[in-house]
């Protein structure tokens, strides 16, 4: 059965305004067919720097064919490491130098590739350190942050949310919960 799992960490928006936050989607686009994406919400001011340097690890079922966007391999650190079994993939990409630019800010409509995998699910994603855009910490520390247009650093609250493709019975189930409301409605 796929496992449906959204994982919340970082701190909530005091403020009316909206805050800004790094949104990581782990997506069933076709059954068995996985990709996942990151974007900059809710940005204030010209961002600079958005996701150059992530690390994660995926837990999952039947898990192979792993690729990832080569943006992650930098040429003074090298290619991004990957260690990729049936059930988890250890990932950290190495593009500190230099970070993916985006002058314009970020476009909600085409969000940053990650990576894509075939799987038949995902149990959990972890983010296990990234740092864009300011070298903060010795080595890199667990830490989200983003550059603005003045080069300030700012910590950034992140979301990751995996959508599996319900399965057949779920759907069943679904269909016969409206056929008998619509009964009852009779």
């Amino acid at each position: 059965m796929k496992t449906f799992a959204a994982l919340v960490a970082a701190g909530v928006a005091t403020s009316a305004s909206a805050q800004t936050e790094l949104n990581i989607c782990i997506e069933e686009v076709s059954l068995g067919s996985w990709e996942i994406t990151a974007e900059l919400k809710n940005a204030t001011g010209t961002i600079l720097a958005t996701v150059a340097d992530l690390g994660f690890v995926m837990n999952g079922s039947n898990i192979s064919n792993f690729s990832y966007n080569a943006a992650f391999d930098s040429d003074f650190f090298g290619p991004a490491t990957v260690n990729a079994s049936a059930t988890q993939v250890d990932f950290l990409g190495g593009n500190t130098l230099p970070p993916l630019n985006n002058a314009a800010g970020p476009d909600s409509s085409n969000p940053l590739a990650i990576g894509s995998f075939n799987a038949d699910g995902v149990d959990s994603f972890s983010l296990v350190g990234q740092v864009t855009g300011a070298y903060t910490g010795v080595p890199f520390p667990i830490i989200l942050t983003y550059q603005d247009a003045n080069g300030n650093a700012g910590d950034t609250p992140y979301n990751v949310e995996i959508k599996p493709i319900p399965a057949p019975a779920s759907a069943a189930l679904l269909g016969l919960g409206g056929l008998a409301a619509a009964r009852r409605r009779r």
